[in-house]
């Protein structure tokens, strides 16, 4: 069977996400996908050249559905939402986090593929609820949501409790249903 590239992506983050950018070697992803070393490496020069496209599918999952382009932003943002908060409980860390804990000035590309993915995830939630809101507050209502997930997935962590996850995502919900309310 033909390793594709997709699965080596997938299998990265998997090793991401267990055990962050200092502890995935190319060697596990190279056992763990059926492939010699040297020949992932044909694939991808370097580890720091699989954040990239780790992100990238992460993004693409967390707005699979064109959410960012429906006309119900409500619904949108909460789809969203949802999401990215099942996400986070159910694999208990959030890739893009243990990357941007991980990486540093030594992986310039990596680096800057963690910050273009936190940007573009706030974006896209920006986008949905610039329907209803200024761009501003756009911006800082989806950091302000991107920010209370995230943190929640500490708790996830720490106590294996998922409720403050939930408390999160219920209370964010309301605030945006309060805007939808509001004039």
């Amino acid at each position: 069977m033909k390793t594709t590239l997709e699965q080596i992506v997938v299998e990265a983050r998997e090793l991401f996400r267990e055990h962050g950018y200092a502890g995935a070697s190319m060697q596990d992803l190279a056992e763990r996908v059926g492939l010699k070393k040297a020949s992932l490496y044909t694939r991808f020069a370097s580890k720091e050249a699989l954040v990239a496209p780790v992100l990238a599918l992460t993004l693409e999952e967390t707005f699979a559905d064109g959410s960012e382009d429906s006309a119900d932003w409500l619904e949108a943002y909460e789809n969203v939402l949802k999401r990215i908060a099942d996400a986070l409980t159910d694999r208990a860390r959030c890739v893009g986090l243990h990357l941007a804990y991980g990486v540093g000035d030594d992986a310039p590309d990596a680096l800057k593929a963690v910050r273009d993915y936190f940007s573009a995830l706030r974006d896209g939630l920006a986008v949905i609820l610039k329907q209803k809101l200024s761009a501003k507050l756009a911006n800082t209502v989806a950091t302000d949501a991107l920010v209370r997930l995230e943190g929640a997935t500490l708790w996830i962590v720490v106590a294996q409790d998922a409720q403050p996850m939930q408390r999160a995502l219920k209370t964010l919900i309301a605030e945006a249903r309060a805007f939808k309310t509001a004039k």
